[in-house]
This record gives C-alpha cells, sequence and structure tokens, in this order.
C-alpha cells in the first residue's frame, strides 16, 4: 500500500474521531454551526475514502472527479460558515450562497473549456485555500473574544494555505513530508475548534452560574442588594456590637406609579435607576443600599447616629432636586431609625422605620399628588397641546352652563376642572400626531383615540383628580353609541362627560384649526342642532343654544 494511502486512512480514522465528537456536543448543544462543521467533514472524508480505497475511479472517470471536488470545495464552504457562526463574525447565508453560486458558475465555465484535471483540482484548491485564509483571519480577530487558542487556529489555517502553496504548488516537492505536515494542521485545526467549543461552553456556564449568584442578592435592575441580601445583612449585624451605633432607612418613592400609568413601565424603570444613582452617590462606601421592594428602597448605615443619617437623607433629597428632568418631581419619602443598645432588637428598629416613612408618605406623598396635579395642565399648554386661551374660553362656559344646568356646586368645579383635563391623555401621544397639521391617517386615528384611555390613567395615578377618570374616559362618547372608547349611549354616558362633549366642539368649531376654518357663532349652533339626538345629547344642547343666544333660563338637568 503506498504511503499516500496510508496517510490517507490515516487521516479517516481522525476524522471518525472528530465526527463523534461532533456528535456528542450536538447531543448536548444543538447549534447550527455544528451540523455545519459535521456535514463538512462528513463529506471530506466521503472524499478521503474515495481516493484512498477506489483511486482508480477519481483517475479514470472525469464526472466523478468534478463532482468530488466539488463536494470538497462545498464541505469546507460549511465548516467555514460554521466557523464564522461560531465566531459570531457577521456573514449572513446569503453571503455563502453567493461565494458557493460563483464558484460553481467558474468551474462549470472551466470544465467546459477542456481544462486538465490538474488544472481543476488547482482552481479547487484556490478557492479552498482563500477560504481557509479567511477563517484564520476570522479567528485572529477574534482572539480578544476567546483568547490564545483562537489567536493559535488562525495563524495554523494560514500556515496550512503557506504549506501547501509553498511546497506543493511553488516548488512541487514529490516527498510525502509536506503532505504530512498539511494533513496534520488540518486535523490540529479541526480538534482546536471542538476544544475551543467546550471552553466556550464552559465559560457559558461559569458566567450563568456567575449570574444566578449575583441574582440572589442583587437587584437586577438597578444593581443594588436585594431584599434577600439586605435580609441576610440584618441578622448578621444584629449578633454584631462592633457595627453601634447603626441607623436604618426605609424610603418609598413617590410619584413612580403615575410615571408608568403616563410615560410606561421603561421610564418607571428609569426613574427607579436614576433613585438608586442617587443614593449610591449620596452615600458611603461601606453603607448597605437594598432595593427592598417595587419602589422601595432600604439602607444600613454602620456606625451612624441619627445626626448624621439625616444629613445622608438631606444630601439625597438635594441630589433629587438638582438631576430633575421633568416637572414631576423625582422624590422619596424616608423613615429612620437609630439603634444604639446592643440588647435592642435590630429587626424592630426596622420596623420603626418602616412605620415612620409611612408618616412621612402621608403628608409628602400628598404634596407629591398635588405636585403632579398641578403639573398635568402645564403639561398640556408646554407641548403646545392645548393654548391657555382656549382653556380659559372652556372654563368660562363650562361655568355659565354649569349655572343654567342648576348643577351643585361640587358638580360645577368637577366640570371645570374636567374641562381643562379633558385632553390630558394626549402628553402619552405621539407629539408628530397630535401636532399633525393636516388630517390623521387611520392608524394615526386609532393612536389618537387612546388618549382618553391615557387620560383616565393619568387621573386615577394622580390621586386628586381619580374621581374625574370616568368622566375624561366618556367624553368622546356619542348619545347614538357611536363614539369612544366603548360605544355607550344615552345616558350610559355621564352628564358631565356629554355636557364637555358639546362645549369642546362648540369651541373647536368656532376657532380655527389646522385642517379647518372656523365657523360662525350660528353655524356651530346650527351643527349642533343637526346632530342633536346622534352625537350629542338631545336635551343638553337645546339649552345650550338658548344660552348662547341669551335666551336660557335656569333648568335642572340629570
Amino acid at each position: 500500500m503506498e504511503p499516500s494511502t496510508i496517510l490517507l486512512i490515516a487521516s479517516l480514522g481522525a476524522i471518525a474521531v472528530l465526527l463523534m465528537l461532533y456528535i456528542y456536543i450536538f447531543m448536548f448543544e444543538n447549534r447550527f454551526f455544528i451540523g455545519l462543521w459535521f456535514t463538512g467533514w462528513v463529506i471530506i472524508a466521503f472524499n478521503y475514502s474515495l481516493d484512498a480505497f477506489f483511486p482508480s475511479v477519481l483517475r479514470q472517470n472525469r464526472l466523478i472527479l468534478l463532482l468530488s471536488l466539488s463536494s470538497y470545495f462545498y464541505a469546507n464552504l460549511l465548516i467555514s460558515w460554521g466557523t464564522f457562526i461560531f465566531l459570531k463574525v457577521k456573514a449572513g447565508i446569503s453571503l455563502f450562497l453567493s461565494i458557493g453560486i460563483i464558484w460553481l458558475l467558474f468551474f462549470i465555465f472551466f470544465s467546459k473549456q477542456n481544462w486538465s484535471d490538474l488544472q481543476m483540482i488547482q482552481y479547487t484548491f484556490l478557492a479552498v485555500f482563500a477560504l481557509s485564509f479567511c477563517v484564520g483571519a476570522a479567528m485572529i480577530r477574534s482572539a480578544k473574544r476567546y483568547g490564545n487558542l483562537a489567536l493559535f487556529l488562525g495563524l495554523l489555517n494560514m500556515a496550512w494555505v503557506v504549506n501547501t502553496v509553498i511546497f506543493s504548488y511553488i516548488l512541487k516537492m514529490p516527498q510525502m513530508a509536506p503532505y504530512i505536515v498539511s494533513h496534520m494542521i488540518l486535523l490540529l485545526n479541526a480538534i482546536g475548534l471542538i476544544q475551543l467549543v467546550f471552553r466556550d461552553q464552559k465559560d457559558k456556564i461559569a458566567r450563568g452560574a456567575a449570574h444566578i449568584t449575583y441574582l440572589t442578592y442583587c437587584d437586577e435592575l438597578t444593581g443594588l442588594y436585594n431584599k434577600t441580601y439586605f435580609d441576610k445583612k440584618i441578622q448578621e449585624l444584629a449578633k454584631n456590637n462592633d457595627c453601634l451605633p447603626i441607623s436604618l432607612l426605609v424610603g418609598d418613592m413617590n410619584g413612580l406609579k403615575f410615571v408608568n400609568d403616563v410615560f410606561g413601565h421603561q421610564e418607571g424603570d428609569n426613574w427607579l435607576k436614576r433613585m438608586a444613582l442617587i443614593i449610591q452617590q449620596s452615600c458611603r462606601q461601606n453603607d448597605i443600599i437594598a432595593r427592598w421592594g417595587g419602589d422601595e428602597f432600604a439602607i444600613i448605615l454602620p456606625n451612624t447616629d441619627k445626626e448624621t443619617a439625616l444629613s445622608i437623607l438631606h444630601k439625597i433629597s438635594a441630589a433629587c432636586k438638582n438631576q430633575q428632568k421633568t416637572d414631576i418631581l423625582l422624590s422619596i419619602s424616608w423613615g429612620v431609625a437609630t439603634q444604639t443598645d446592643s440588647e435592642a432588637d435590630l429587626s424592630k428598629s426596622l420596623k420603626e422605620a418602616e412605620k415612620l416613612m409611612y408618616e412621612v408618605k402621608l403628608v409628602e406623598g400628598k404634596k407629591a399628588r398635588w405636585a403632579i396635579a398641578e403639573t398635568l395642565g402645564k403639561l398640556l399648554q408646554e407641548k403646545d397641546y392645548e393654548s391657555k386661551e382656549r382653556l380659559e374660553r372652556l372654563e368660562s362656559l363650562a361655568k355659565k352652563f354649569a349655572l343654567i344646568l342648576n348643577l351643585s356646586k361640587e358638580n360645577l368645579n368637577n366640570l371645570v376642572q374636567a374641562t381643562k383635563l379633558q385632553d390630558i391623555g394626549k402628553i402619552g401621544i405621539p407629539e408628530d400626531i397630535v401636532l399633525k397639521k393636516f388630517h390623521l391617517t387611520e392608524s394615526e386615528s386609532l393612536i389618537m383615540k387612546k388618549h382618553a384611555e391615557i387620560g383616565y390613567r393619568i387621573a386615577h395615578a394622580s390621586g386628586e383628580f381619580a374621581h374625574l377618570a370616568d368622566t375624561i374616559l366618556y367624553h368622546h362618547e356619542w348619545w347614538n353609541g357611536h363614539g369612544y372608547p366603548q360605544g355607550l349611549k344615552e345616558e350610559e354616558i355621564p352628564l358631565l362627560s356629554r355636557i364637555i362633549s358639546i362645549l369642546d366642539a362648540f369651541d373647536a368649531m368656532t376657532h380655527q384649526q389646522p385642517y379647518k376654518a372656523a365657523k360662525t357663532i350660528d353655524e356651530a349652533l346650527h351643527e349642533l342642532c343637526l346632530k342633536a339626538g346622534t352625537q350629542f345629547d338631545p336635551a343638553l344642547v337645546p339649552i345650550f343654544i338658548k344660552m348662547m343666544t341669551n335666551k336660557a333660563s335656569v333648568k335642572t338637568i340629570k
């Protein structure tokens, strides 16, 4: 048996071991790139078997030779593709398909030009050399991510190309040594790739374990400790008198529910992260800071008296004001408890701090809600969604109409407040839709209609205007049930909502709109009359018309 045949058989044995390793990895890590490597090496093994056991078939049958060369190239293409996927190099399927198609077109063209078998072999191997060189370059570039092994494999790829080109094609040395070296490099490279897969998997497992450990004691959103770690430290420090005096702080953010409801939970998460950063920057290195709950934070201050603890709280409050990015103030209500007696129970001090926090929040939380309530109207004007003049006109109309309808003082106040807040939900709608100068598209109109529901959530979240939530939600309902958002009809629609729909429509018709000219008062009243019983309450419209024509008398409407 010829030495080259022996070498091919030895190579087949090594490839068989590789394939078993690929199957093993594939069973546990069902990765696309493993499948590509496996398929590529199976094809190469088939070609080696053909060359080792049936050499005459390749030498005497040109068609089989061409098919063998094609399969060899595509096997290397699959292995290269799998390597690029493993290395996370940006090279999609379209690139490799293009390479495969272009190579095949030239291969067919050269075979039609009656190239010799040797020339076809050289063309195929030159293409394989190019693939191997690209893979080597990608490996070297990935060394920062995968370490020295990737660098070694990259250099190995290039060494195989250099060895084969110089000794087999330039010097054309007939000795077996370059041939053996070439095969050894290929097998070393394949084994190295498998080692790289195993090491990458091991690193992922280690990172996963580290992340699990991190999540056990840390809050993923803010990076602070979590309640589990905080409670554990309370138990540890309860037995350690060296940390006395020890101060405990428990805080609850103000206005987070409002931010979540109006601007979305992602913005709420940003607020939590900002607050966490403020607390970290205001505390000392040895202080233990935890996110204690959804919007609650807790701090352990070892060797800290109450006066020092209060100074830290003042520092946090000042930082909140300095980092204010919106009209809604970022703030937090705190409770403080300090333990100086070694015989006292630290968990009781924690409960004391929590109790004090709730007492403070009753006052500060109410202030925060009032601040939010004042902010609501400002937001509409600052965004240019509602003008001050329009709000004043609506307020004036509401007061006059309430007097004509003989509404109670409470309903009058509610009506005036609701006219100012009816469109507050627009602050949750994209600005380009709200301020669009032309008619909205169907999809834009659907988005705009969401402002009633957003306004409802805002009113509820503000606390102070929760009693107006239904009025805001239903002020675009129609008397005949064709309005939105719930298609209520007739007296299912709250009275104040029915009133606001008339006031809002009248003001809109009598003043210039972006895509509609203003009507005269008579034209607007005539329009209301036409739509009484369809869009508007048929009992309210005539009273409003009489009021606007100075013929109204006081009347009670339910």
